[in-house]
């Protein structure tokens, strides 16, 4: 790897890079590039940009070559979400510079990107908004913009009035409506594979299905013509030809970016699952949102508890109100869009959690209020499905701290109170997939021996 010097250097470095507002008189003279960790989600965005006037570029899945890139300019050290997340924006912003013979102050005038993140350290997907600027400015982008999404309700700092884009409500819900719809095609994806007879001609009926379902997405209209759309897609998923056979189940857990990528981040692990036979629960992002909201009002309540003053009391109260409110709503809108898209029809398999019942699961072993990766609920999923899959698998990025407390650690006395619970630990580094496919081959392998023990 060549060590290629910074091309733009702080003098002072608590000083950080600026990160000038996009104004609302330059809105249509910008265009948006953005990805959301995994390409469903980054492809049922547009719609919201798409019927609100913005310029908007997808950049798509997380791929090796972002994970190369990341490496070459990010801060070393990092986990891989850090290197394909920074790497798939200073990829996209030199391949525009080469491509469209821009120099690098037009691209820093005429390009903003948007991700998310920003509230859990270098880590996992919520990386430092200043590493995004970082990489963008030693890249030679001096100045370039940003834009981070962060996932609570409550946006702080707030958004600057004469912002061209803002992180308002309605954007949160179309924001939540994008990783339902995103999810349901996993499902689908998850319930499909293994069994199809056909199962390149499978994958095409599915993402023309996803094709259907955004057209009615984008139109102003949505509100009426989703469920609609998601109707008939259910129906034509429905009738893909599939085999009648019994396979092992697999569950995956862990750290949000190197469980539900779906991609090269965690080597493509459900797809290589169902062509090895074997079908993998799907790994939902709804679940994930879910949890985020109401693990902070678990630790929220103890906050209250522990209000120094009356107004800091009303302030807990109100966060939590808002934040049950939100993780509530996220489970409303699923249950009454899978009541269209019906996946039970063709084995879909995409269980919300009870996060209350899971919680007093692993909170023996894991307190509830440690937060980090799946806190206890990475725990609690193993006690919960031991006896209903063959295979769980717990995967996590290269060095994750919280996920190797659980994983490595709490998880072995899990093991030995559950013998029977096919367990296998893996951690991703972005470039050691033989490696890691081939333990999990020899875990699939024990996982078929184990359905055919039952079935004996």
């Amino acid at each position: 790897m060549k060590n290629i010097p910074p091309k733009t250097v702080r003098q002072n470095q608590w000083e950080g890079f600026p990160n000038h507002v996009w104004d609302k008189k330059d809105k249509k003279k910008v265009t948006m590039l953005y990805n959301m960790f995994e390409e469903k989600k980054s492809f049922f965005l547009q719609a919201y940009f798409h019927r609100n006037g913005y310029k908007y570029r997808n950049l798509g899945g997380h791929t090796k070559s972002h994970f190369l890139h990341g490496r070459e300019w990010a801060t070393r050290m990092q986990c891989n979400p850090v290197y394909f997340t920074l790497g798939g924006l200073v990829e996209a912003l030199h391949k525009i510079e080469k491509e469209e013979g821009l120099s690098k102050k037009e691209i820093v005038e005429k390009f903003i990107f948007l991700g998310g993140g920003g509230q859990c350290g270098p880590c996992r997907y919520g990386m430092y908004p200043e590493e995004y600027l970082k990489v963008a400015n030693a890249a030679g982008f001096e100045g370039f913009r940003i834009l981070i999404f962060n996932s609570d309700i409550i946006q702080d700092p707030p958004m600057p009035k004469n912002a061209a884009f803002r992180f308002s409500i309605w954007f949160k819900i179309h924001f939540a409506l994008t990783f339902i719809l995103a999810d349901f095609f996993h499902i689908a994806e998850c319930a499909i594979r293994p069994y199809a007879k056909d199962k390149d001609a499978a994958m095409e009926t599915i993402k023309e299905c996803e094709k259907k379902v955004l057209d009615a997405f984008k139109s102003r209209l949505f509100i009426f013509k989703l469920p609609i759309a998601l109707r008939r897609a259910g129906k034509i998923i429905a009738k893909i030809e599939r085999e009648n056979k019994k396979i092992p189940l697999i569950f995956i857990t862990g750290e949000i970016f190197a469980n539900l990528a779906h991609g090269d981040p965690n080597y493509n692990l459900r797809r290589f699952i169902a062509d090895e036979g074997c079908e993998a629960l799907p790994g939902l992002m709804t679940n994930r949102g879910i949890y985020e909201g109401w693990s902070k009002n678990y630790r929220w309540y103890e906050h209250m508890k522990y209000a120094p003053n009356d107004k800091r009391k009303k302030y807990c109260k109100n966060y939590i109100r808002r934040q049950r409110f939100s993780y509530e709503f996220i489970k409303k809108l699923y249950y009454i869009l899978d009541h269209f898209f019906k996946q039970k029809q063709f084995g879909g398999k995409g269980e919300i959690h009870d996060l209350e019942e899971l919680s007093k699961m692993g909170h023996d072993y894991y307190h509830t209020s440690i937060f980090g990766g799946e806190g206890n609920l990475e725990i609690a999923e193993a006690i919960h499905y031991r006896d209903k899959i063959d295979g769980f698998i717990s995967v996590k990025p290269f060095g994750c701290m919280p996920s190797s407390g659980v994983s490595d650690g709490v998880q072995r006395k899990i093991v030995a109170m559950y013998p029977n619970l096919n367990f296998l630990s893996i951690e991703t580094s972005g470039d050691n997939e033989v490696s890691i496919l081939s333990r999990v081959s020899m875990m699939l392998f024990k996982a078929k021996q184990k359905l055919k023990s039952k079935k004996e």
